[in-house]
């Protein structure tokens, strides 16, 4: 009895971890679902993937490890945080499809959830710094901190200025020169002419979301040496993640230069990989290495444990 219940734990323990590795797939998904059933089924399933999320992080986060729930430990906040940022994102921005001023509804509705999506998860970024400072981890969390919050505020810069097209009517002159001055892969490599004014706008708000993307990368390889050097990540996914993030902000610079010698392959890959959700993805596995430790601690915890003695038959 002890050894099934004890099976069946772990089962649901899995099943919970599994979910939050393909619950980025699962909100596009979910987000598609306006235009295959309507409004009404796009409501529903929200409210089903927003609850049954909840639900997983609740049960990694009641799961007893050796210093108490996993909830308790200083990295899970940080950890749901940098969860939500990119699930609310996803959510908010999918079923608008690629933003464009020629839907202005649309536009406004994807620029919301980018912002809301980009808030919360800075806001785990600054959490975490704040537990790693607890922690006695100081200089690394300072650096990723300081580069976030700058490439932060060119971010916030890029999003206003969606709004104030929409707002001051310009949402048409934007549609007209938006598929080229507002994509890298063509201002990078000249535009034709005479660029108008709000073409130079878009080629300016659009190096922002550039910079934005470099500094996050390099913020969080910071905070995801930090989490190594307090082990709250293990060794080899730790560096790996860190590995991961540099290399791709050395890739974007790299290509960012090759582009203005004018490479199409480099302009290209500048384009995709400046895309302002790339710097959601891997902070939200780290998330979800951070949030799942308390599942690791809890088997590891039970295997400890002796089976409780069952009373002899009288």
């Amino acid at each position: 009895m002890y050894g099934q219940q004890n099976m069946e734990v772990d089962v649901a323990s899995r099943i919970s971890g599994i979910h939050l590795r393909i619950a980025l797939f699962l909100a596009v998904l979910v987000g598609q679902r306006r235009d295959l059933a309507g409004t009404g089924a796009l409501i529903a399933g929200y409210a089903v993937f927003v609850a049954l999320s909840a639900a997983v992080v609740w049960k990694i986060g009641a799961a007893k490890t050796a210093s108490g729930r996993a909830r308790e430990h200083p990295g899970f906040l940080p950890a749901v945080l940098l969860l939500a940022g990119p699930l609310t994102l996803l959510l908010g921005a999918s079923f608008t499809a690629e933003p464009t001023s020629a839907r202005p509804g649309d536009y406004v509705l994807n620029t919301t959830a980018i912002l809301l999506g980009s808030v919360i998860l800075v806001t785990g970024f600054v959490v975490l710094f704040a537990k790693l400072w607890d922690a006695e981890e100081r200089l690394l969390p300072v650096l990723g901190l300081a580069a976030l919050l700058v490439g932060t505020a060119s971010w916030l810069a890029n999003l206003v200025f969606r709004y104030a097209v929409v707002a001051s009517g310009a949402a048409g002159l934007q549609t007209e020169v938006e598929d080229r001055a507002w994509v890298a892969h063509e201002y990078l490599l000249g535009l034709q002419g005479e660029p108008s004014w709000m073409e130079l706008l878009l080629m300016w708000t659009d190096m922002l979301q550039l910079a934005f993307v470099l500094l996050a990368y390099l913020a969080s390889a910071a905070f995801g040496a930090a989490l190594v050097r307090v082990r709250w990540l293990g060794k080899v996914g730790g560096n790996v993640f860190v590995a991961l993030n540099l290399a791709l902000a050395l890739a974007v610079a790299i290509v960012l230069i090759l582009a203005g010698s004018g490479s199409a392959v480099a302009a290209w890959t500048v384009f995709i990989l400046t895309i302002s959700f790339m710097v959601f993805i891997l902070p939200y596995f780290m998330g979800v290495a951070l949030i799942q430790r308390g599942s690791r601690q809890e088997r590891a915890v039970r295997k400890n444990l002796p089976a409780p003695e069952v009373p002899a038959a009288r």
